[in-house]
């Protein structure tokens, strides 16, 4: 007995309308009574609003809509037809289901603009359109996307792309000398990615991009003797394992570039912890350089990168001690850049060991509800008595806290966090306060606005500390690793003095 449109999907679950189509003409159906058949289907057979080749449709169910199988199947089904949309849904699934919105032109496998291929920005408003995915703000990252797959909890998601991203750009400024020092790429012509900007070669974005005169890339003008510069381009994606899947996305960008005329050679490297087997053997049939961080640096420093990711990853009531600080910091000090990166990344961890003893309970990173949104708050120490928040800023001892910074956090975080302590069960009948701690020093202005908020504030207090009182602070701790952790690798490294 042949089964209905609806039963088939019942049975096999969500796909392609030419999936069924087949399936009943295989049952003794013809071709345009099966095409008919599935055209016409039934109130209960959906389908996904999105343009396939040869007018394929992704059919499912009511019942089946946002649940696991309706999510592997569509991203199976897209990829089979070659799909813009595929690849994009691909490219975040492997990135743990969101990445800054920024980012999405360089992982999505689609070029900015170029004929005959849908773009980033088109292949994302569509898929924004359609609910398969949508956009969230993230404190310190900017504009997000995610999957809706992860509507529910997104805000487990954001603690993990935050280290990955971090621990990337770190990896990125690193991959950046060791190219110059080689001299793949010329001195101030390689650019790495940021959320302001991507760099790009001709039509696709790229994590990192550098000119390069090395003769197997250079050519020449026709009839003349000036040298046309070729490229070397970098993708990155620092997760456990890439697989062969992962790495569909950039072979479809790659292949749109290799299709275009008179754009200057590439040299083009992968980089990852690992690989897969068939990840590896895919990309070095295709030219491609797959590049570990092991690879390019050494033992010591993966490690201390995979550390890193691990630490950031697992941030609330997450302890980490000063000797693994002080590990961390020995252990990727090769890389250019990475100490004051690891500043701002560790700095919120050095203040909760600095309060543990005063304090019976720390968290970091919590994020706060309140009237007018929700926030990110640092640190957050209770006690039976108290509240205490703090802002923290693990910047180089010679940058100034601006009067904009300082602004913000007094009119845009505090009020979320104080709505959030008063929401709270138990905190709301506690003492709160609020402090902004910052390894740098404050601009005139700042240190003006924050000492006129310490006096004015009444239902609440305000503090604040700069690296002088953080460090009388942490001397007068009994914690001899923590003192020398902070005095090492914040109060007297040799990149405070340029």
């Amino acid at each position: 007995m042949t089964l209905s449109v609806l039963e088939y999907l019942k049975k096999n679950g969500p796909c392609l309308s030419s999936e069924v189509t087949e399936y009943l003409v295989s049952s003794g159906i013809s071709s345009d009574a099966a095409r008919q058949r599935v055209s016409r289907g039934s109130k209960q057979v959906l389908r996904l609003d999105l343009s396939l080749p040869k007018r394929v449709k992704f059919l499912y169910t009511k019942e089946q809509s946002g649940t696991w199988a309706y999510w592997v199947n569509l991203q199976e089904a897209l990829l089979s037809t070659n799909s813009a949309y595929g690849f994009a849904i691909t490219a975040l699934r492997a990135r743990g289901g969101i990445m800054p919105k920024n980012f999405f032109e360089i992982a999505s496998g689609s070029p900015i603009k170029q004929k005959k291929h849908l773009s980033a920005s088109t292949v994302l408003s569509r898929l924004i359109s359609t609910n398969l995915v949508k956009e969230t703000t993230v404190e310190g990252v900017g504009p997000c996307i995610y999957l809706g797959l992860h509507t529910n909890h997104v805000d487990e998601l954001i603690a993990p792309m935050r280290a990955r991203y971090n621990v990337e750009s770190i990896t990125l400024e690193g991959i950046k000398q060791w190219l110059q020092n080689l001299g793949f790429v010329s001195y101030n012509l390689a650019i790495t990615r940021s959320n302001q900007s991507n760099p790009t070669v001709s039509t696709t974005a790229w994590d990192l991009m550098g000119q390069s005169y090395l003769s197997p890339v250079v050519s020449f003008v026709s009839n003349t003797d000036k040298p046309k510069s070729g490229f070397v381009v970098c993708e990155i994606l620092l997760t456990e394992e890439v697989s062969e899947v992962d790495i569909l996305p950039f072979i479809q960008k790659l292949n749109a570039l290799r299709s275009l005329n008179n754009v200057g050679k590439q040299l083009v490297f992968f980089v990852a912890d690992s690989f897969s087997l068939n990840a590896l053997k895919k990309l070095k049939s295709i030219g491609v350089s797959p590049a570990t961080t092991k690879a390019i640096f050494d033992t010591e420093t993966a490690k201390g990168l995979r550390n890193l990711t691990e630490i950031l990853s697992n941030v609330i009531e997450k302890a980490i001690t000063p000797e693994k600080i002080d590990e961390i910091f020995k252990s990727l000090g090769k890389i250019e850049g990475a100490a004051n990166r690891l500043r701002g990344n560790l700095f919120e961890y050095v203040i909760a060991e600095t309060m543990r003893a005063e304090f019976t309970h720390i968290e970091l990173n919590r994020v706060c509800q309140g009237l007018s949104g929700s926030k990110e708050a640092d640190v957050i120490c209770i006690s039976q008595s108290q509240v205490l928040f703090i802002e923290g800023k693990g910047y180089n001892i010679n940058r100034l806290v601006d009067i904009e910074t300082v602004d913000y956090w007094l009119t845009q975080q505090i009020p979320v966090f104080r709505q959030a302590a008063l929401n709270h069960s138990d905190w709301k009948t506690r003492k709160m306060r609020f402090e902004f701690w910052c390894t740098g020093t404050f601009s005139d202005e700042a240190r003006t606005r924050l000492e006129e908020a310490e006096k004015q504030a009444s239902r609440y207090e305000i503090g604040f500390k700069d690296m002088h009182l953080i460090k009388s602070k942490i001397q007068a701790t009994s914690n001899s690793a923590l003192k020398k952790t902070f005095e090492e690798h914040f109060a007297k490294h040799p990149m405070n003095n340029k």
